[in-house]
């Protein structure tokens, strides 16, 4: 594999509602996401020890414990190596470049070079850098019942840009985990840290829990998505997740009133954003 995911995409192909976004059902040639599917690592090895006893939970292993980890298939550690370093930013910003300056119009100011210019490191092994990337394996632990791993919400306001692309287990015939896109319906307001009450935005967009399927975004206080409810399931859900990362914060997510906050939160059981722990999204 010598580019990444975006080698072929361009900016015309990125949609601008209700925010910066792209989304291909067909990320990879066949063949060559065949190998990457057979060779994804095992639920064992992406917990790593840890308990899988939440249901519909995340679990996460960072790439600065894949790119030099014998126990993962080289293939995929060349994919890992790819989507950290400059050549996968630079066609983060060939791509969204433009929506990169719209949304974050003093960015390159406060940084003080060019986006084409900025020093890339991984995300978690190289301090000093412009922009931290990271490519992490993922799975959702499987359920019983119906959940959602994630309600609306926004991504951290250190990410820039972030990515999903999926690994759906032939095996997987559970209904739901579909990514959905937002459009907010009143001026944005947050709950609880980056998440969102349901009944302040509104569905836009699903894609769907699908292999070989890759949805990419900038990151902001407009950027709400979030993973709808996934039915009772024994494989695991399976995706690489991806963030460009700055060292401080892009943007504010305004917080309720005390006395609104109050009020809407015995809503926070409408809100979920499971994680099995001990590792770091």
């Amino acid at each position: 594999m010598n580019g990444s995911l975006l080698a072929s995409t361009s900016a015309s192909n990125v949609v601008r509602e209700p925010f910066a976004h792209f989304v291909s059902r067909a990320a990879l040639p066949p063949d060559r996401y065949r190998q990457l599917d057979t060779s994804f690592p095992s639920a064992e090895t992406i917990l790593g020890g840890r308990a899988a006893a939440i249901e519909n939970a995340a679990a996460r292993l960072p790439a600065f414990k894949v790119l030099d980890n014998a126990a993962i298939a080289p293939e995929w550690r060349e994919f890992f190596k790819i989507h950290t370093s400059t050549i996968f930013w630079n066609d983060i910003v060939r791509v969204f470049g433009d929506s990169l300056r719209a949304t974050f119009p003093h960015l390159e100011e406060r940084v003080g070079r060019r986006l084409e210019d900025f020093r890339v490191g991984v995300r978690g092994a190289e301090p000093g850098v412009d922009i931290r990337l990271e490519c992490q394996f993922v799975i959702n632990t499987p359920g019983t019942r119906v959940s959602s791993v994630k309600t609306p919400h926004v991504d951290k306001r250190q990410t820039l840009f972030a990515a999903l692309y999926y690994f759906r287990d032939p095996a997987d015939r559970s209904e739901g985990g579909d990514l959905e896109f937002y459009r907010w319906q009143r001026s944005p307001r947050f709950l609880n840290y980056r998440m969102i009450l349901p009944e302040d935005v509104t569905p836009i967009e699903a894609v769907p829990y699908g292999p070989n399927t890759l949805a990419c975004f900038v990151n902001s206080a407009q950027s709400v998505h979030g993973v709808t409810p996934r039915g009772p399931s024994v494989q695991p859900r399976r995706y690489i997740n991806f963030i460009a990362e700055l060292p401080f914060k892009a943007f504010a997510t305004r917080g309720m009133s005390i006395p609104a906050r109050l009020l809407h939160w015995p809503q926070i059981r409408q809100i979920s954003r499971r994680s099995v722990g001990a590792d770091r999204y």
